[in-house]
């Protein structure tokens, strides 16, 4: 025993001497430690490279400063040195004569500031922390404030339209949508957008309008895109990418702001559906005006609160589209209001489907209809904003911003999935809170539209919009050790539509959406060179439940998981995935709106209703013969409602065809020979089933007006329906997006950053747009001849004058869609013509992006992007109707490159913008056809007046005036000129 405590003291004797001479060490020693800076943002500085050096040149230690931007050098022999910060896209930083004492740490607090041509900028959505682009686990472009700073736009997203991955649908001078890899429709929602933070889409909707958004560009401090699956951090709704908008502090960023702009938009001569000049318009098609006026004031009245004000006007006139479907309503509105809107004339009556014309609520809905209708559209697009914002810091480490905004959009055409509308006094107003201290952040915001004037132009009908959404979320991120980092948080959000029957119609007094999520995410830093990064999200989406499910079984998973390789500070190579969701909008689920009337015959006509799915979906309803029933616009002539569900038998259409029959030839709309056949046709019993068969054809809106072909027979009813197999409509599922991601980022040298990304993903449960989903029924023609036939001889006709009669009436009554296949929850009081939302099976495609950007000199840096994705179509299984073809709606091909140029000596700076993309099909709600390739070049000149703050700048877009068409159903678009005076004063 004695031995063995004799030999066990040997390492405890070598360990106390070990601790006896390391203690000695450190006490022989000193330390620098502090913090690092961007010197413009005040934002931390992570993995800037510390080096202490001696009078003799010699580095005698270093570190890295971490993720908040601290740094700590130890074992540093006492003397006096020179300290250095390095960075890619920073300038070099070196702090001399730091004297250093052993046993004690000097304190130092730096600022570092980016190069002319920032190659390596700050950016905060891919980890929702501050990290730098090299750093950053996902592909990410930003616009930063002095490529904002020199373009003169009319709304923000001008700013990122040449950014890798990005598709820019613009359908007016102001108007675009905005997604990121694809999947653009009319009224798009699909990428998630933010501004500091705050979901900035139209709540409810869910559609990112950019100009209905507060934020100014003088107020923008740079703009962030990620590129790819954003729902483990950010939740429902960024499958594809997230769009972040990024305001100036005022206690950062203090002064004032002014900037005056005006200009021409201009557009080749434009005709109307003859072919002619567009006339009766209150101005030209091709020269007209553009005025935009922008300011920000902001003061710091200390380093601890600060305040600003910004806020712009714009007014212009609208590119010029006719679309022919509301001109040609417009003619019927008008003379509606000719026969003082007599409520049994033809052109009245076009617009009553889903009204109660025995209502004096809905004779007056129908009045303003018409009159809207009446009027047009109105090109004269005008608005205003509004944003303020107070910062309060009361320490280093803690802050609080209070802001609101509102927009008041006076005129504006925005296009929907069913037609456009006509925006008048549209106002978008929010409400935000944030608080920050430390590692830890909560935020509440609110965001809400107060419009009541609103209208669709092809049917008169009112958008009411007064909807809300209310958001909580609350963030915490902790270090355990040097390796591990944890971000974590919860998010709740509040969907309360308010549309007062207009947009959700019977749905109205149930259609709140109530989301609640929490996500985990852990950084493990495995070694210097190799970070791994893992979250989970679960969220709970009160619609997406299933009464006979577990709360467990409800909850939807988007798992996230990255390897990122770093072997120097210049470079960064990643492999990750990702899973995403995009849940049903309130329209998915509560839209029921009329959308127009397909006219049948005289004063006969179906509702087309964009219906949503609701929270349970839409059920057909069997009839005795076990085919499902439907609804008759001709019911009213045997005294059933239109909105009646009917009998779906031989025996009831034919009841159906003899009455409308009947009227046609009381009001003289038939033939006179048609109407002497009337009593010996009447005088014939009705039909079995197994006399004559039953048709069912769904309705193709784009085949209206198109002639016969082998696909489409008998246009615009293109697709045959079988009623014994008709599936209903389902409750909405979440649409889920895995995918799976490989990308290399890094600088070459000092002067060229490039990064390139490569991607699959499998998308499952796609939610179509607006689809018919109804079909309607007609009597077979063939077994309607060999009936009557028959029928005739047996009443005493001649064989031959049987057969001649039969020959002659048979087409015409196979013609007629006598019902329209509907299902019981279908809103409305007329024939429900369905047009809605259906999820369909599951596809793959791939794609990728490059982005390169070459600093040529101090003077001129060059930027190049382009994209791809496999196809523009893909097929999916749709139920009960085989495979539909989901579009792209966006280019396969997309690129384009920037020329740079800035000068502090001259004042001088200027650009030269060329983007191209390929041509597509393109189908979203009625917008349908082909959209072509097309070349723009752009030319933006800037100079700041010496010894003032004054610059004069000039923005052309589409230089060359090359007229093309962004989308089936936008206005052409021409040349775009653009000066403008901005004034910037700094009071430091």
């Amino acid at each position: 025993m004695k031995t063995i405590c004799r030999r066990s003291s040997v390492p405890l004797l070598a360990l106390f001497f070990l601790l006896v001479t390391s203690g000695t060490a450190v006490a022989q020693t000193g330390a620098i430690a502090g913090t690092v800076r961007d010197a413009a943002s005040q934002a931390p500085l992570s993995a800037v490279f510390v080096e202490v050096v001696s009078s003799a040149g010699a580095t005698v230690a270093s570190g890295y400063s971490g993720p908040s931007g601290t740094f700590r050098v130890v074992e540093i022999p006492p003397g006096t040195y020179a300290v250095t910060f390095n960075s890619p896209g920073w300038r070099t930083l070196t702090v001399d004569d730091q004297m250093v004492e052993a046993g004690r740490s000097n304190r130092l607090a730096v600022e570092m500031e980016e190069q002319r041509y920032s190659l390596n900028p700050i950016t905060v959505t891919a980890s929702k922390t501050e990290e730098k682009l090299l750093d950053a686990p996902a592909m990410v472009e930003v616009a930063p404030i002095s490529q904002i700073e020199a373009l003169p736009a009319t709304t923000p997203m001008e700013h990122i339209k040449n950014k890798a991955g990005v598709d820019v649908m613009t359908t007016g001078v102001q108007s675009n949508y905005v997604v990121v890899r694809g999947f653009n429709n009319i009224f798009s929602g699909a990428t998630l957008t933010l501004t500091d933070n705050r979901i900035a889409r139209v709540p409810s909707l869910r559609t990112n309008i950019a100009h209905l958004n507060p934020t100014t560009n003088l107020d923008l401090a740079r703009m962030e895109v990620v590129l790819g699956p954003g729902s483990a951090l950010y939740g429902p709704n960024a499958a594809n990418g997230v769009i972040h908008s990024i305001t100036k502090s005022p206690i950062d960023f203090p002064g004032a702001s002014f900037s005056l702009a005006g200009g021409l938009r201009q557009q080749s001569g434009v005709t109307d559906i003859t072919g002619a000049p567009a006339g009766g318009l209150p101005f030209t098609t091709e020269d007209e005006g553009l005025f935009h006026g922008e300011g920000r004031i902001a003061v710091r009245a200390s380093d601890q609160f600060g305040f600003k004000l910004s806020g712009q006007y714009f007014k212009a006139t609208e590119f010029v589209f006719v679309d022919e479907t509301e001109a040609s309503q417009r003619q019927i509105a008008q003379a509606c209001i000719a026969a003082d809107f007599d409520l049994t004339s033809d052109a009245c009556l076009n617009f009553s489907e889903g009204l109660d014309l025995t209502s004096p609520a809905d004779q007056a809905l129908l009045r303003q209809s018409v009159e809207n209708v009446a009027g047009g559209r109105d090109n004269n697009l005008e608005r205003w904003t509004f944003d303020a914002r107070v910062d309060i810091r009361p320490s280093p480490e803690s802050s609080i911003i209070l802001a609101g905004g509102r927009t008041q959009a006076i005129s504006s055409i925005d296009l929907t999935g069913i037609g456009a509308g006509q925006v008048v006094d549209w106002a978008y107003t929010y409400l935000q809170s944030r608080f920050r201290y430390k590692d830890l952040f909560a935020q509440f915001f609110v965001n809400w539209s107060d419009n009541d004037d609103t209208f669709l132009l092809r049917s008169g009908r009112p958008l009411i919009d007064k909807s809300q959404l209310w958001v909580g979320q609350l963030q915490h991120a902790s270090r355990l050790g040097d390796q591990h980092r944890l971000i974590y948080g919860v998010d709740l959000l509040y969907t309360n539509p308010k549309s007062q029957g207009t947009i959700n119609g019977q749905n109205e007094s149930d259609d709140t959406i109530t989301e609640v999520g929490g996500y985990t995410q852990w950084e493990w830093a495995i070694d210097p060179k190799l970070d791994f990064i893992g979250a989970i999200r679960v969220d709970r989406h009160s619609l997406l439940t299933d009464e006979n499910d577990s709360f467990i079984e409800d909850l939807i998973y988007s798992p996230r998981a990255a390897l990122v390789f770093k072997p120097d500070q210049a470079n960064n190579f990643r492999l990750a995935f990702n899973r995403a969701y995009s849940t049903p909008t309130t329209l998915n689920y509560f839209l029921d709106i009329s959308s127009g009337t397909v006219p049948i015959v005289g004063p006969f006509g179906f509702d087309v209703r964009a219906q949503g799915a609701t929270k349970d979906g839409l059920r057909f309803t069997a009839g005795q013969n076990g085919l499902p029933q439907h609804m008759s616009p001709f019911a009213p002539l045997f005294g059933a409602s239109p909105h009646t569900l009917l009998e779906t038998s031989a025996a009831q259409l034919w009841t159906e065809g003899l009455a409308v029959a009947g009227a046609l030839a009381q009001s003289g709309a038939l033939p006179p020979e048609f109407a002497a056949l009337l009593p010996l046709l009447q005088a014939i019993p009705a039909p079995s089933d197994s006399d004559v068969g039953i048709v069912a054809l769904f309705l193709d809106p784009s085949q209206v007006g198109a002639s016969p072909s082998a696909a489409c027979p008998t246009p615009p009813f293109c697709e045959v329906a079988d009623l014994t197999t008709l599936e209903d409509i389902p409750a909405l599922n979440a649409t889920t997006t895995n995918t799976i991601e490989v990308g290399y980022r890094g600088l070459i040298g000092d002067r060229v950053l490039i990064g390139v990304n490569g991607w699959w993903s499998r998308i499952t449960d796609w939610i179509s747009a607006l689809r018919v989903s109804t079909p309607n029924v007609f009597l077979n023609g063939q077994d309607v001849g060999q009936y009557l036939a028959t029928q005739l001889v047996l009443l005493g006709q001649p064989p031959a004058a049987a057969q001649a009669i039969a020959a002659q009436v048979a087409p015409v009554v196979a013609s007629i869609p006598l019902g329209v296949v509907t299902p019981g929850g279908a809103g409305g009081t007329g024939s429900t013509l369905a047009v809605t939302y259906q999820n369909l099976g599951s596809f793959n495609l791939f794609g990728g992006e490059i982005a390169a950007t070459f600093v040529l000199s101090d003077e001129f840096e060059l930027e190049g992007s382009l994209s791809l994705i496999n196809k523009d179509t893909f097929a999916a299984d749709r139920p009960g109707r085989g495979e539909e073809e989901i579009p792209l709606n966006a280019p396969k091909t997309r690129g384009s490159a920037t020329l740079r140029y800035e000068s502090e000596s001259t004042g001088l700076n200027g650009a030269l913008r060329f983007r191209a993309q390929s041509g597509f099909d393109a189908n979203s709600g009625l917008y349908v056809g082909r959209v072509d390739r097309y070349e723009v070049l752009d030319v933006g000149l800037g100079y700041k007046i010496p010894g003032t703050d004054f610059w004069l700048q000039l923005d052309v877009q589409n230089v060359f005036d090359n007229d093309y068409q962004p989308f089936v159903g936008t206005p052409t678009l021409g040349r775009v000129i653009l000066g403008r005076v901005r004034y910037d004063f700094n009071p430091l």
